[in-house]
């Protein structure tokens, strides 16, 4: 039995939450086509004859311009640095540039093996050669990628391939969790990264990173119904109104899209009250990104 902690690391939009939700089977982590929408380091927990990865969901990285941006770039270097392999996932579609230039100077350094997932071939063949070629020009000499495996997230090709190739880095070992646990992730965390999905869906581009999931209180109000009130967090006034909607449409809308997962997360029936309110540069903010669970 071989087990051990991989980091899932990329530039935002590459497929990092839609490889791991494919691989657990479930879904774990927020996937969105708007980019850096991970905002934590969700673990979650894959199992077989073979041994147990822990697999770490990471922020994209990205060049950061507040301090959130700054917050999360420390999270992926932390993850780099105390996982047994990274995995890093490249999006094939797009070729390398500035923001993968630096992601692949940051795993220049790392310690552990560094495993390259070319994602997204089922769009085509892209720019796999591209990529290569680029990890090769930016670290000629100290290279910690021990391979390269095209893959799909979104179908699962090439798949079981990927996952042989991190077990053979692993190193014999126990679990670290028991079987039936998918994922570490925090509930109050996960009810409001699956309220905050819910309002990215619908915003698009629009407000992909000013607007944040504070939960404030889960209170069982019986054995059948859990109450739960969330705040929604924006910077400007247009954006409260952006999330409220026409009439209060599109809160309402979202609210219930949330409310049906989770009371499949929780297995209970919730009431859920959403609100929004206006803090102007909560990104800069300590106090109210320790309460979004930053842990600055």
């Amino acid at each position: 039995m071989k087990s051990g902690f991989v980091a899932l690391i990329g530039r935002p939009n590459t497929g990092k939450s839609t490889l791991l939700n494919y691989l657990l089977g479930e879904k774990v982590s927020i996937v969105s086509s708007v980019p850096q929408t991970t905002r934590f380091q969700c673990r979650g927990v894959y199992n077989d004859e073979r041994g147990q990865i822990v697999f770490v969901d990471t922020p994209g990285m990205h060049i950061p311009e507040d301090g959130l941006g700054r917050y999360l770039n420390d999270a992926v270097i932390q993850a780099r640095d105390s996982t047994d392999v990274v995995l890093y996932i490249a999006d094939t579609t797009r070729k390398p540039g500035e923001e993968e230039e630096n992601i692949v100077r940051q795993l220049k350094i790392s310690k552990a093996p560094v495993i390259m997932a070319l994602n997204k071939i089922d769009k085509g063949k892209g720019h796999t050669e591209d990529y290569l070629e680029f990890w090769q020009k930016i670290l000629p000499e100290i290279n910690p990628l021990v391979i390269s495996v095209p893959i799909s997230a979104k179908t699962g090709e090439n798949t079981d391939r990927l996952l042989q190739e991190i077990f053979s880095q692993l190193k014999e070992g126990e679990p670290y969790y028991p079987a039936q646990i998918l994922t570490d992730f925090p509930r109050r965390l996960a009810i409001s990264e699956i309220i905050r999905e819910k309002f990215l869906t619908r915003l698009h581009e629009e407000l992909p990173h000013s607007l944040a999931v504070i939960v404030d209180e889960i209170t069982e109000r019986s054995k059948a119904l859990t109450y739960i009130k969330a705040v929604i967090l924006v910077e400007r006034q247009n954006h409260k109104q952006m999330v409220i909607g026409h009439g209060g449409s599109l809160i309402k809308q979202a609210g219930q899209e949330a409310r049906k997962e989770i009371e499949e997360l929780l297995e209970t029936k919730i009431y859920l009250e959403l609100t929004a309110k206006v803090e102007p540069k909560w990104q800069e903010n300590p106090q109210i990104l320790k309460q979004l669970g930053y842990f600055l």
